[in-house]
């Protein structure tokens, strides 16, 4: 398989960092140029000895070295290079409103009691199988909404419900459907908090995101493990040009006690109990597929969610526990493709019963024959060039299976339109033309959010719509607050966010706009928000997503700047090579043109109280303006 090393010379990169705490592949550009301008050079032509020897004598000379302790004399000398040795404190509090947890079952809930310090700041999806008018108990703390068949149907339409499993756990097919969160993490009502060596509750969910908001090193395998982990870093011998990895897609967790084993090995071990916690987790190397179960994972939605569809399988199915391995098999290959990584170990998760091995058997029987198959197809999947989203991707993958495996069963024809059927669905999921409506729910009020987000407009049924769309894609609904300046289209009723009636005398007061703006900027910030971001209905402000991969949250969540001034760009048509836009799909995919605008640049991020000048372009607060941070208009 063919490595991604850089295209660059290692002279490209500066960064020392790939994140605080682990070495980056900006270390020998800047070992280099110390060497060769503050210690007298290197020979790079010697030949028989040491061409950086008499630099390195210099540069040791400055630290000294005690071989007792096996550390420096003088340690400031390695502060030229700027190196962050302390990891930052993972805060699992800035994704409390990232994160949907997912959560199939049958019977009452009772065991969420046991993750309650873990899960009560989050929302919970409750995907009910079964028959929809048990009543399952769920604890009162828990802010969770709870859905069975016939929502399933509601949102669906009886020709489409079908593709949600039923009798099977794939029925959290569903949950992942409802989510607008960045981060879904999905476990089976047979699981409980698992302890570390000192007794402790490990704290799954938590650990399960730090993997997630890391990268992975898919591309050569670091012999450390997750060198991105605190106490960890990358090995001798690793390339420093793939030492920033990859945007990491999904988080694979392990389990104790009972372990997920096929039928025939659950036979012949009925007695067996996992007992050993392997504190460590590895990407998995690209190229590579890997068991997957969903009793215990974690994923980005927007980067992987609509290729980890849970294979179709339960009732009028002729094989069964398989919908995670085949998630999986589709998602890894997709992530291979997209350059995105894949981790598993860590976090563990106590499974606390096993399942019955004959029910077991009688489920997996075909699925013993046909995964030799199927697995041979997977590592065989190429797609084309054309296929840069996970939605392209998973369409040719239906394409693939319905040609090459419905030779095994008919079945397989069918789950590739179950595939194609998913992702017209998740599309109109992520456009906002599809409603659910659960059968039961429990919002309860949190704590204050740290970021909100804020516009004002008046009779906007186009702009309104993809403005609520973006930005509801980092923000909680209760963080969105819409100012309504006389609205009378009925574009503003019935929102999900917040809608605050403002009135003017004039049609149009720029002295007045500021000072609504104002008044509103310096109530969100009483209230308890740390930065507030204000953003006109033409206007969708964007983080380089080089740089911030998880988005405006993962930018707002790293910045210490207190007024941040973005850089504006007007989107553009060229008429001779782009089509007419449509308002339903990503704007940007569709439109590969802007204009640099400087006058259009704007502070609009702070967590101070800003006074503004007509227009919104300048303030009287100082506001840095940044390279990687956009505005387009």
């Amino acid at each position: 398989m063919k490595t991604r090393l850089s295209t660059y010379n290692l002279e490209y990169f500066d960064d020392v960092n790939s994140i605080p705490g682990t070495t980056g592949p900006g270390i020998p550009k800047a070992i280099r140029s110390a060497l060769s301008k503050k210690y007298g050079g290197v020979n790079t032509s010697a030949t028989e000895s040491y061409g950086a020897a008499k630099a390195v004598k210099q540069f040791e000379e400055e630290c000294g070295w005690n071989s007792t302790t096996s550390n420096f004399i003088r340690p400031k000398c390695t502060d030229q290079f700027q190196f962050i040795r302390k990891t930052p404190q993972f805060d699992l509090s800035k994704y409390y409103n990232e994160i949907d947890i997912v959560i199939p079952s049958i019977r009452d809930l009772d065991f969420l009691e046991d993750w309650k310090s873990f899960f009560q700041h989050f929302h919970l999806i409750i995907i009910q199988d079964g028959d929809p008018d048990k009543f399952l108990r769920i604890p009162q703390w828990a802010d969770y909404e709870l859905y069975n068949r016939r929502d399933i149907e509601a949102s669906l339409g009886k020709d489409k419900q079908w593709i949600i499993s039923s009798q099977d756990a794939s029925i959290r097919n569903f949950g992942f459907l409802i989510s607008n969160k960045t981060f879904i993490y999905t476990i089976d009502d047979d699981c409980l908090p698992a302890q570390d060596a000192n007794g402790n509750h490990i704290n799954a969910l938590q650990r399960h995101i730090q993997n997630l908001v890391t990268n992975s090193t898919p591309y050569f395998f670091n012999t450390l493990y997750d060198p991105y982990r605190e106490g960890s870093d990358f090995v001798r011998g690793y390339p420093f040009s793939l030492r920033r990895g990859v945007p990491t897609a999904i988080s694979h967790g392990i389990w104790l006690n009972a372990p997920d084993y096929d039928a025939p090995t659950q036979l012949l071990k009925v007695d067996e109990r996992n007992t050993l916690l392997a504190d460590i987790t590895i990407t998995v190397p690209a190229g590579v597929l890997y068991p997957m179960c969903s009793m215990n994972v974690a994923f980005n939605r927007k980067l992987i969610g609509p290729a980890f569809m849970q294979g179709l399988m339960g009732s009028g199915m002729p094989w069964g526990r398989y919908d995670d391995m085949f998630a999986g098999w589709a998602s890894k290959v997709v992530a291979d493709h997209l350059g995105l990584g894949v981790k598993t170990g860590a976090p563990y998760i106590r499974h606390n019963k096993a399942s019955n091995p004959f029910t077991n058997l009688k489920k997996e029987y075909m699925g013993m024959f046909w995964q030799e198959d199927i697995i041979a197809f997977f590592q065989k999947v190429r797609f084309s060039s054309s296929a840069k989203t996970p939605q392209d991707c998973y369409l040719e993958l239906a394409e693939m299976i319905r040609a090459n495996l419905s030779y095994l069963n008919e079945y397989f024809s069918r789950l590739a339109t179950a595939m194609e059927i998913w992702i017209e669905q998740w599309n109109r999921a992520q456009n906002g033309e599809m409603s659910f409506r659960p059968s039961r729910k429990n919002r309860r009020k949190s704590a204050v959010s740290p970021f909100a987000v804020f516009t004002i407009c008046r009779n906007e049924p186009g702009y309104l719509p993809i403005w609520l769309k973006y930005y509801r894609r980092y923000f909680a609904d209760e963080d969105i607050y819409i100012l309504d300046n006389d609205s009378n289209d009925g574009s503003t009723s019935n929102l999900p966010v917040n809608v605050i009636r403002v009135h003017s005398e004039k049609y149009f007061d720029h002295y007045w706009l500021v000072e609504t703006i104002q008044n509103k900027l310096r109530d969100l910030l009483k209230s308890g928000y740390k930065y507030v971001l204000f953003a006109e209905i033409d206007e969708i402000i964007i983080p380089d997503p080089a740089k911030y991969p998880l988005g405006l949250i993962d930018y707002i969540n790293r910045t210490n700047i207190s007024v941040v001034r973005v850089k504006a760009y007007d989107v553009r048509h060229n008429a001779t090579s782009e089509s007419t836009l449509k308002l339903n799909e990503s704007i940007l995919q569709q439109r590969r043109y802007w204009t640099r605008r400087h006058h259009y640049d704007k502070p609009l991020l702070t967590n101070k109280l800003l006074h503004w000048s007509p227009g919104f372009h300048y303030c009287q607060e100082p506001a840095t303006q940044l390279e990687y941070f956009f505005c387009f208009n």
